[in-house]
């Protein structure tokens, strides 16, 4: 079995905030496969993936989940349903995720605004897009949420990537058929977010 990489001790346990979230998204094994997964278990420090596909520990792995956006990590241990992962990110980086899963409890307790689930087209669709090179391209907008978008663009960047969606710096998570989908850095408030929103 490969060692484990530093700063991720197998004896590693879940923080006592993790919580039992069953959350979407997909996962990047070191060679490059994309696969679907669920989290089982999730905190700032901690994931466990519910996936027909086991990585080994001691791999990198990189996950992006609905609303939470993308995380990188170490395979810690393989379960018969998937496998733990040791969250290693940035101490600035670790905020911004506890604030995205204490939003993402509260809207799954029903204490978050049910627009934050809306995806709307907004008036204006027409956006500029700017690439981790510095190219800017013209896109359009075929959504928009409160966490995220769906771009119609001429350009694939890769999954991780930090693009400009108008002046909103965003994560990409998917690859769409003539376009991509991001995560935003930022979400927007529930009483900025309607049809007029211009990025």
């Amino acid at each position: 079995m490969p060692a484990l990489r530093e700063g991720s001790a197998s004896t590693r346990q879940p923080d006592a905030r993790t919580s039992a979230l069953r959350v979407v998204g997909r996962f990047l094994l070191p060679g490059g496969e994309e696969h679907a997964c669920e989290t089982r278990a999730l905190s700032p420090d901690h994931a466990e993936l519910i996936t027909a596909v086991q990585g080994l520990p001691g791999d990198g792995v990189t996950i992006y989940l609905d609303n939470i956006g993308v995380l990188s990590g170490v395979i810690t241990g393989v379960t018969p349903s998937g496998f733990s992962v040791a969250i290693t990110v940035s101490a600035e980086r670790r905020a911004r995720i506890a604030a995205r899963l204490d939003w993402y409890v509260a809207r799954a307790r029903g204490k978050a605004e049910q627009r934050s689930d809306v995806r709307i087209v907004p008036a204006a669709t027409a956006v500029r897009v700017r690439l981790p090179d510095g190219d800017e391209l013209p896109g359009r907008l075929i959504d928009l949420s409160m966490t995220g978008a769906a771009l119609a663009v001429d350009a694939r960047p890769d999954l991780g990537a930090t693009v400009t969606v108008g002046k909103r710096f965003a994560t990409v998570v998917r690859h769409l058929d003539g376009g991509i989908a991001v995560a935003f850095k930022l979400p927007f408030r529930p009483e900025t977010f309607n049809e007029s929103v211009v990025l």
